[in-house]
């Protein structure tokens, strides 16, 4: 997949960094480099909610189609950006922490590809806690988000191959076709 088709095939990703830009350009309510747009790498954990299973290798085993490995639960490294809004005066994270320890927004995860640009893409909203209250000028922090990840080309069984299920007609093999899969995403991430 080329840049190009990823722009036309998710034109909410390009507009989400788009409107990501422009709040960052007119970010005047942030108190500090913690509040506000950033970036951040993390672990990510992938639950297919697909129509059918992510199939890695299946095998012919006496005729009946058996599946060698399924990915249907992912962990996987993604980059991330994120805004941060401001809290209100005297706002608490359940009653624990003020308003200057932690921020909610939304975030925009992305997969690089080893073959395609874009292995996945993910949207949702996260929770960052502050490392170094202290500091204003640190924007360093621990992220947790929850949201739905888009992953264009998947690999599960071909059409009419079934698992645990003879080849059709005169096939002798297995086949494969990618197909666009979709997901929850749990992700944890660190602000640099």
């Amino acid at each position: 997949m080329s840049l190009s088709a990823c722009t036309f095939k998710y034109p909410f990703v390009v507009l989400l960094i788009f409107l990501a830009q422009s709040v960052q350009a007119n970010d005047s309510g942030a108190t500090d480099a913690f509040k506000g747009f950033g970036f951040g790498v993390g672990l990510s954990l992938t639950v297919d909610t697909g129509n059918n299973d992510r199939v890695a290798s299946a095998s012919v085993v006496d005729g009946i189609v058996r599946v060698d490995n399924e990915d249907d639960t992912l962990a996987r490294v993604m980059l991330e950006s994120h805004y941060f809004l401001p809290n209100k005066k005297g706002k608490t994270l359940l009653g624990t922490l003020d308003g200057s320890r932690w921020g909610h927004g939304p975030f925009v995860a992305v997969r690089p590809g080893s073959g395609d640009v874009i292995d996945a893409v993910g949207i949702g909203w996260m929770l960052g806690l502050k490392r170094n209250v202290a500091d204003p000028k640190d924007g360093t922090s621990w992220n947790f988000g929850i949201g739905y990840v888009v992953d264009p080309d998947t690999q599960i069984l071909g059409d009419g191959i079934s698992a645990n299920q003879p080849l059709p007609g005169n096939e002798t093999v297995v086949r494969y076709k990618e197909k666009t899969q979709t997901g929850w995403l749990l992700m944890a991430s660190f602000t640099w």
